[in-house]
């Protein structure tokens, strides 16, 4: 088998070579539509910088839209976020624009990702085991930017310093190079958030979308930034990203709530002094890993650390406003963030612009990312101005939803807001009297601006959705079925048949013309006509029935089965972080009450829409998306430990469509990283452990 897929890549390089033919998809060619400019022969278009630009002066960002024309401009002011670029005849692209089906026309943008090793010292606590992206934690994960121009289709390129994270403009093109350094682990990224239209082998879940990229070796991703806001890469390898693979990802564009000035995005974090592959069998075992410590952009101060008191701070102007990027890229932690004697105006959620509402604490989910705008204008509880010059930065772990020790949960104020610049005094602030439950921000609130294309048809009744019911529980083993030997009996998450276990060498995106998958796979069929709605109901009602099966809907069969789905007492009484790949959905129910007739009463009109969704213990959540991106799309628990053990599956949209539109030549780099990887995996002097009778104990993903 590996030598014929070594001689079909090597064949399939020849062919490109000889015909010029592209190693990659074009995202030129997906579905989000141009603005037709072929009659702009200027090529002089709106050239600027961005507002929401980095802090640093030095960390040149421009958006480039000369091949628009000159009759467009730049129409972002401090008193008109919405807009973004104004054109002719009154047309715009701008917070009512359907980014779905129409983006603007950027350019090119190249980045190159190093995956290596360092001790991390991140909070006084040095951690051995570091895997992060240019010997950084975080840092400056970008080290050079190239932008490759296309003025009257003359190649031109420029090499420019980039900031400390990836960025990019509404409507460019992303071309990012992940080169591995790392020893004993290969490595996928994953854009989160990003749709990843007609772009299935860009979206770096290893086993589903590619093989891991072996040391030593480079992958290259290319995708195009339809969307807009912030976000984040991390590994998809294991528990990987847990260790220090992940940075922030901001795509420029309009915003739906004014501001005078950008601050970078804020990274909050729970921190272990220990590997995630070091501590991956406390989860094995039935117990959730304990976390150490809380990070704010790679800064944190743990007590007893050679750190003491150090804390992330940030400047703040009287009378201003600041957007404030908020991404939560945690292990196992929901944060409560909030700025004493503050409010936040909230007005993006995950990449999803909506009507911007004012609070003074905002619930961030593991993998959610908020925009909000904090006026510098701090007030008294009475309402009455507060002239102080230090207020604390709050991340709050909320109960429940967290795995910090009991009498060592860290010190929630991880963060400083400054009135004096270069000020090193410690605030006095206190905590406002706002609820810390572990929840998600309130449904109500959560109200997209673009509403066109998301007119949903009601589903039929609870009892005709049958297969599109899937469970959240602990799998007990199965004799002869175990993972990663097959006696083993370790307890699993799952959700919908059984735990997933992928194989690194065998990803999904190589197997479209099988009907049949490996259950191990935990493969979805979703084969509808194009642009009909897929829902999906996932149920957390996690009832305490100690050692017995119990009766589970069999997610895409037609008969219901009994499983060995089981709940033991309060233990497993958890929420859940559930994410999506390939698409938003919309958010039709959240529920914390048990699923059935009575309490289905899913919101069709304009509901909340976002990639990541809290999942309550004893309840459910309802969702919905178009069947309008063909693919083998992972949807997980973005609890790391929870997707390790196997709580994911995968929803194999239009598989026809998906294996047509997977050539030959899309899929050479696929079966070249496998090829590389089947290599170095076969080398046993590569393996941490040669002695090892196995080398994967988690799920993969």
């Amino acid at each position: 088998m590996k030598l014929l897929r070594d001689c079909w890549v090597a064949l399939l390089d020849l062919f490109n070579a000889v015909t010029l033919g592209p190693s990659f998809h074009d995202p030129d060619t997906q579905q989000v539509l141009d603005t037709d400019f072929a009659s702009n022969a200027d090529n002089d278009g709106p050239v600027f910088t961005p507002p929401s630009r980095p802090q640093d002066p030095d960390a040149v960002l421009t958006c480039d839209y000369s091949r628009m024309g000159r009759e467009w401009k730049s129409c972002s002011t401090p008193t008109s976020r919405a807009c973004w670029l104004a054109g002719p005849g009154g047309q715009e692209y701008n917070i009512l624009t359907n980014y779905e089906t129409k983006a603007p026309t950027g350019i090119l943008r190249k980045y190159t990702l190093t995956a290596d090793e360092i001790n991390i010292d991140a909070d006084g606590v040095p951690m051995p085991y570091g895997k992060v992206f240019d010997r950084k934690y975080p840092g400056k994960w970008i080290r050079k930017l190239s932008v490759l121009f296309l003025p009257k289709l003359a190649l031109q390129f420029e090499t420019i310093e980039t900031n400390p994270h990836a960025e990019a403009c509404w409507g460019d093109t992303l071309e990012i190079t992940v080169k591995n350094k790392l020893r004993f682990n290969g490595t996928t990224i994953h854009w989160h958030g990003l749709r990843q239209l007609e772009s299935l082998e860009m979206d770096g879940v290893n086993g589903v979308t590619q093989c891991p990229i072996a040391p030593g070796e480079s992958y290259t991703y290319r995708f195009r930034a339809a969307q807009y806001g912030t976000s984040w890469y991390h590994s998809h390898y294991s528990l990987q990203y847990g260790d220090g693979m992940a940075g922030p990802l901001t795509i420029h564009g309009p915003h739906s709530s004014d501001y005078d000035v950008p601050k970078d995005p804020i990274l909050m974090t729970d921190w272990n002094h220990r590997s995630g592959f070091q501590d991956f069998h406390i989860e094995l075992g039935g117990a959730a890993p304990p976390m150490d410590s809380i990070l704010l952009n790679g800064q944190g101060s743990y007590a007893g650390g050679a750190r003491g008191g150090f804390k992330y701070n940030t400047t703040f102007e009287r009378g201003k406003k600041y957007l404030l990027r908020l991404i939560n890229t945690s292990v196992a932690t929901t944060f409560v963030f909030a700025i004493d004697n503050h409010n936040i105006t909230v007005m993006s959620s995950d990449f999803v612009p909506i009507h911007p509402y004012v609070t003074d604490h905002v619930v961030v989910g593991i993998g959610q990312r908020y925009h909000v705008v904090v006026e510098a204008n701090p007030k008294n509880p009475d309402g009455k101005p507060n002239n102080g010059t230090a207020f604390w930065m709050r991340t709050i772990p909320s109960p429940g939803c967290h795995n910090f020790q009991l009498g060592g949960i860290p010190d929630e104020r991880q963060g400083i807001v400054y009135y004096k610049k270069g000020s090193t005094e410690y605030p006095f602030t206190a905590r406002g009297g706002y609820n810390i439950d572990c929840r998600d921000e309130p449904f109500d609130k959560l109200r997209p601006f673009v509403a066109e294309g998301w007119d949903i048809p009601k589903p039929g009744p609870l009892d005709t959705l049958n297969e599109d019911v899937f469970d959240v529980g602990v799998d007990l083993p199965i004799p002869g079925r175990g993972h990663p030997l097959p006696n083993d009996t370790f307890v699993r998450w799952a959700i919908g048949p059984r735990n997933l276990y992928i194989n690194f060498s065998d990803p999904t995106i190589l197997n479209l013309e099988k009907t049949q998958w490996n259950e191990d796979y935990v493969v979805i069929p979703k084969n509808l006509p194009e642009g009909k709605w897929i829902y999906m109901i996932i149920d957390g009602n996690l009832k305490s029935i100690p050692n017995k099966a119990r009766l589970t809907i069999a997610a895409a069969h037609p008969v219901s089965r009994i499983s060995d789905r089981f709940y033991l007492s309060k233990k497993y009484l958890h929420t859940f972080k559930i994410h999506l790949h390939g698409h938003d959905f919309a958010l039709l129910q959240q529920s914390t009450k048990p699923l059935n007739e009575t309490t289905f009463n899913p919101k069709l009109d304009n509901p909340p829409r976002r990639d990541v969704v809290l999942l309550p213990a004893n309840g459910f959540v309802a969702i919905a998306f178009k069947a309008d991106n063909p693919g083998a799309w992972l949807i997980h628990c973005h609890i790391a430990w929870h997707a390790s053990s196997g709580l994911a599956m995968q929803i194999l949209e239009s598989q026809d469509a998906l294996r047509k539109m997977m050539t030959p030549a899309r899929l050479a780099p696929v079966e070249k990283g496998c090829a590389t990887w089947d290599r170095w995996f076969s080398d046993s002097r590569n393996l941490w452990d040669r002695n090892v009778s196995f080398f994967q104990d988690d799920s993969g993903v």
